[in-house]
Formats: C-alpha cells, structure tokens, sequence
C-alpha cells in the first residue's frame, strides 16, 4: 500500500500526535526515567524551578496516559519502567517504550544507543535490533516492518489511539492480515521507520 513521503510522516506524526504541548517537563519527565527510576515530584519541581502549586498545575496537564505509582511518582511517558512488548535497553539499563515507533524516537531524541527486544505482532516471533541516533543496526529478521497509523486531528490520548496500533512484524507478509483489517495503517521498514524517528526528533 502506497504511503505519504517519509517527510510528511514526520510532519504529521509532530503536528499532530507526539508533540507534547509541555515540552520542557515532558523531556524532564523522560530524561529522569531513562536513569531507571521512578520520578517523584519534588525531583521535577527542583529540576524546573517551579513552585509546588506551579507544578501541580503543569502534571495536572498531561496526557492521561503518563503512567505513576502508587507513591504518586511518574513511572512512564514513552518510555516507561513498566514492562510491555518492547524492551528498550540503554547500556545496563533495561526500560521499555509504549509502542513499536518508541523504540525509533528516543535514540535520536535522546543521542543514545538502545538495543531493542520485541516480537512479530502476528507470530510470536522474536525481533531485535540496535536503535542509534543515525539508524538501524544489527536487525533481525532483516525484513521487519513497523506499522503506523497517522490520525487526522491530536487526539488527548496518545498511547491509546498511536501506540497500540504502532506494532512490529516480521515481515511484510505477516502484517497483511492486520494491515487488511486497519485500512487506515501504513507500514515501514525499520530503516524508514528510523529515519521519520530522526525526522521527528529534529522538529
């Protein structure tokens, strides 16, 4: 199925459904979890110089999707310490991503290196790879894809209407059967994929 260019991808992705409208506590948010542990408030208020009402106000603005403890601490937003499908590996430290696409974003967006676990959505089967800032190494099977769906208006909930339908394959020809029943889904390779992921970091 024929898709817009990888560059209008990007624009629309940025637009309209990654763009977080809090940009310096959302980047605070996922810089703090990458480290592997929970973000507690008072962490974020003194990183942002920010009062307690100020911030209340702010957290009381996200996503309804951002994941937090039983403490009341923030344990996930895109990348996320609660596992899921994807294993997103940042040197010794294992974390996982919401959604397929994810584990493309935060490399370029972050200037790391994550070795990706994560599994075929039709088959089981095992898909790993390293997700740089440049690209893609090291992908097994070669012939993965990744699907997207690209909604036309932002929705409030990202992970519910992105993430779950942002999903590996291994293959092209394991994804027709979702694909069929998603008309409104695209796939990518990996190495597409990674490139809308840089794309999108950069805006």
């Amino acid at each position: 199925m024929p898709h817009p260019s990888l560059e209008t991808i990007a624009e629309r992705l940025s637009a309209e459904q990654l763009r977080c409208e809090q940009e310096d506590l959302c980047s605070n948010i996922v810089q703090q979890v990458t480290r592997g542990k929970p973000v507690a408030p008072a962490a974020l208020r003194a990183s942002l110089q920010v009062s307690q009402d100020e911030l209340e106000q702010r957290l009381a603005k996200l996503p309804p999707d951002v994941e937090v403890d039983r403490a009341g601490n923030i344990v996930g937003l895109g990348v996320t310490l609660v596992p899921t499908s994807h294993r997103f590996q940042l040197g010794g430290q294992v974390l996982y991503t919401w959604c397929a696409f994810d584990t493309v974003l935060f490399p370029p967006l972050l200037q790391v290196r994550a070795k990706v676990q994560s599994k075929c959505s039709a088959t089981g089967h095992p898909i790993t790879f390293v997700a740089t800032p440049e690209g893609i190494e090291e992908l097994t099977p070669t012939t993965s894809v990744l699907s997207l769906i690209l909604p036309a208006e932002r929705y409030d909930c990202a992970r519910g209407t992105f993430c779950l339908q942002s999903l590996f394959f291994e293959s092209e020809q394991a994804a027709s059967a979702w694909l069929a029943s998603h008309p409104e889904a695209i796939y990518l390779s990996l190495e597409e994929a990674a490139f809308v992921g840089h794309a999108v970091a950069r805006m």
